[in-house]
């Protein structure tokens, strides 16, 4: 079940689909990344993602590798904004079919 939530997270963010981020959230979601630092809650961590979207015309977001390890999903990731090539390793916590908590990782 991870993995499809996984993909399905995958998916949405590389269409640029606000909403598709948004339905994988908890409300108490919390992202960190080394460009946000870290925000708390579903409202400010899509205002982020908002940003990342509308800060670039061309974004794709594929998964190299994806690893389940109980309720944490890790996606080995590449990440293009831009034709700037970006990779790094995003750790996803879950809670009932939600995201609890997203920590992102990016070799710059």
């Amino acid at each position: 079940m991870l993995r499809e939530l996984t993909q399905t997270y995958v998916a949405a963010f590389d269409k640029k689909d606000l909403q598709g981020c948004a339905a994988l959230m908890h409300d108490a979601f919390a992202l960190e990344d080394p460009v946000v630092k870290r925000v708390d809650g579903k409202a400010a961590a899509l205002a982020a993602v908002a940003n990342i979207f509308s800060s670039v015309t061309d974004l794709r977001f594929r998964a190299r590798n994806i690893f389940i390890d109980g309720n944490t999903s890790l996606i080995e990731f590449v990440l293009e904004l831009d034709g700037k090539v970006l990779t790094g390793v995003d750790v996803i916590e879950w809670r009932d079919g939600k995201m609890t908590e997203l920590r992102a990782y990016l070799d710059v």
